[in-house]
């Protein structure tokens, strides 16, 4: 990755736009009511593809015992223990209704869970879930399995109940590990709670730990944050997200507190993340994408090597050409050449699940054969950055050239500033370019115009 501290500051300027993170294209701004049958239509095409590339299941656990101030997320704060027994009962009951669309034979290779907080969840009910998912669908047996953990919540009954059902990679939610930082965004955490969970996993077999952290927080400093890397470092996750931190008020009210707290300028934001660039650097982290670190032995890092990278709604992926199955409140699937979405109302989710029987999509997006182009185009820059034009239309049938005829033209100033290689039938994003890359793909983005009047995306840069 270039030092961010060679780009000339007048580029970051003018490049410091709002745009999509491209965890799908269209982006889910995009997401409209859609008739579940036509989704359904596509979902069971994909049971006869060629060369399945089989499945990759998200189970979504909404529930936190408090709302951190910076959270983005769908969250629901339980108070009641019923209330939990119920969702997991209907999550489990809407795998059984995908399960009669979508063949329930095709190979399962990846699993995560995420929130929300999946390890709120009591052991009974991490057991009844898991079970219920491995009674449903055919799970392989080098599958990925993923899960969020709040090091806060992390008892060892709860750890081993995910272990037990083959859980290998575990996504620790540390954010920052200055007291008083956390305490500024109601997230009260030490490092010894941090330290503790490591220990555990990695005494009972776990290797692949990941670590997902903010830069950009009320409190944060050169110094706070320097430290927080070298701690970081010493604990050596296999795999790193240092997320710059969202502030969309617009979306998630309760962020606007943060704004009294004392969120730093765009020049101190730059420069904490490049306090945490330089150490995870020096200790032998590569970067992956716009936002992660990985060892190089990690398979994320064995991805980008072999152009096997993906990004999902899940972030960063090696499970390239999956189908997606997302299950619970807010989540989403993709499918083949369609997006849907699940109603984000936790109690509405389980009474359509639980009393009607229905999948609970109430939006989406079906994908035109232009759409899935421009979307491997898209992932193809953002995660592995260089699209070969010819070879994509090829596995699509189309003149890929000729439909980004325009868009190639758009790119022009952006090679200009030497963020993009436009070669004969090939688009290249160079070292500098790879910091812009949002920038980049928005270029080949054609529902972009549509969001021009709306506030609905976080800053580039």
């Amino acid at each position: 990755m270039l030092d961010p501290r060679r780009i000339d500051p007048a580029l970051r300027a003018k490049y410091d736009v709002r745009g999509p993170r491209y965890t799908s294209y269209p982006p889910a701004t995009h997401f409209r009511p859609v008739e579940p049958q036509e989704v359904f239509a596509r979902w069971r095409a994909r049971n006869a593809v060629d060369a399945d590339p089989g499945l990759s299941l998200y189970a979504h656990i909404p529930f936190c015992r408090a709302r951190c101030l910076f959270c983005g997320c769908h969250t629901h704060i339980a108070r009641e223990s019923a209330v939990v027994d119920r969702y997991v009962g209907a999550l489990v009951r809407e795998m059984q209704l995908a399960a009669e669309i979508v063949r329930p034979s095709r190979p399962v290779v990846q699993i995560a869970l995420g929130g929300g907080t999946p390890n709120y969840l009591e052991v009974a009910q991490v057991e009844q879930l898991l079970s219920g998912m491995e009674s449903i669908w055919s799970i392989a047996p080098d599958a990925e399995r993923s899960v969020e953990i709040d090091p806060r919540t992390a008892t060892q009954p709860k750890l081993d109940a995910f272990l037990a059902h083959g859980f290998n990679r575990i996504s620790l939610g540390v954010q920052d590990l200055e007291p008083a930082v956390l305490e500024r965004v109601r997230k009260g955490q030490d490092l010894m709670q941090v330290e503790e969970v490591v220990g555990y996993l990695r005494s009972h077999g776990v290797t692949e730990l990941n670590f997902d952290l903010i830069y950009g927080l009320p409190g944060q400093s050169l110094e706070t944050a320097a430290r927080t890397a070298e701690q970081v470092v010493r604990l050596r996750p296999t795999r790193l997200a240092l997320y710059s931190y969202a502030h969309v008020p617009w979306v998630a009210k309760h962020q606007q507190a943060l704004e009294k707290r004392g969120l730093p300028d765009p020049d101190l934001k730059l420069a904490l993340f490049l306090a945490m660039l330089d150490r995870f650097s020096a200790a032998g982290y590569e970067p992956i994408g716009m936002d992660h670190f990985a060892l190089p032995e990690d398979r994320l890092s064995q991805a980008l090597r072999e152009g096997r990278l993906r990004r999902n709604f899940m972030g960063y992926t090696t499970g390239r050409g999956t189908d997606l199955l997302g299950f619970g409140a807010s989540s989403i699937a993709s499918v083949g050449s369609s997006y849907s979405q699940d109603d984000k109302d936790t109690m509405q989710y389980m009474q359509s699940v639980v009393e009607q029987g229905a999948l609970p999509i109430v939006r989406g997006f079906l994908l035109s054969p232009e759409d899935e182009l421009r979307r491997e185009l898209i992932i193809d820059l953002f995660c592995n950055f260089f699209v070969d034009l010819e070879a994509l239309g090829a596995r699509f049938g189309l003149d890929a050239k000729a439909l980004v005829a325009q868009d190639l033209q758009a790119l022009a100033p952006l090679a200009a500033d030497g963020l993009v290689q436009i070669e004969p039938g090939a688009v290249r994003v160079t070292e500098t370019g790879r910091f812009f890359v949002r920038n980049v793909c928005m270029c080949f983005d054609r529902y972009l115009e549509q969001d021009a009047s709306a506030r609905v995306y976080s800053r580039t840069v």
